[in-house]
């Protein structure tokens, strides 16, 4: 038993290490960790702010996560910096159980006006691995749009839910968001750098909540294969 449990410590650092090893081999640079999640970001040449990743381990099964994601209302309690989140239910929107259109407002500092966006996020799984991958992509809509908030011309990004266990989630987080106007990148990217890991350690307090660690089985269905964008 013994030899057991240090062999699947042993696996548990070997996929961490690899995952690190991938980022670097993608042209990510670490830039952070914290408490085991780690921050990495990469220019990008689709704008002149920079992509940003996290990766960490959620202790929770991926259906359990997916719970947590699916639930657009809750996205203000671990999402960095969200405002406001609601499911977009209009003329010219179709939501099915595997493609959500969501309407998403950050927070930024006074005297800097909020920004906002509107996005499709598909959810597509891998049978064979139990991966469920979440694509979300801002769509070109005056929807909700007014004065009072600047609506981003780039957010698209990727969230991976891996299973490392019964009980054990490995969340990447991959965003791109551009904020728009006239901010500085460099600002930018100071303010967003740890949107990842902040992000993840919110899912990590919100799989601890009733309504979401007694869910068993993963709702999407759509294969991975078979993702429209």
């Amino acid at each position: 038993m013994k030899l057991f449990k240090v062999s699947i410590i042993g696996m548990f650092i070997s996929c961490v290490c690899l995952s690190g090893l991938m980022a670097l081999d993608a042209g990510w640079e670490k830039i952070g960790e914290s408490d085991g999640i780690v921050g990495y970001t990469r220019p990008t040449t689709r704008s002149s702010v920079d992509e940003l990743m996290g990766i960490g381990i959620v202790e929770a099964p991926v259906a359990v996560v997916e719970a947590v994601i699916r639930d657009v209302s809750a996205q203000t309690e671990y999402i960095y910096k969200c405002k406001e989140a609601s499911v977009v239910n209009a003329p010219g929107f179709t939501n099915t159980t595997d493609t959500v259109h969501i309407y998403n407002v950050t927070s930024m500092p006074y005297p800097v006006y909020d920004r906002d966006v509107v996005a499709k996020s598909e959810y597509t799984l891998d049978k064979a691995s139990g991966t469920v991958r979440v694509h979300f992509e801002g769509v070109n809509t005056s929807y909700r749009s007014d004065k009072k908030k600047v609506r981003m011309p780039i957010m698209i990004g990727d969230t991976i839910l891996v299973p490392k266990g019964p009980d054990k989630t490995e969340v990447t987080c991959i965003v791109l968001a551009d904020p728009g106007g006239n901010l500085p990148s460099m600002v930018v990217n100071l303010f967003t750098r740890n949107l990842c890991i902040q992000t993840i350690a919110g899912i990590r307090k919100m799989v601890t909540k009733d309504k979401y660690r007694n869910v068993k089985s993963v709702v999407t269905t759509t294969a991975a294969s078979k993702r429209t964008s």
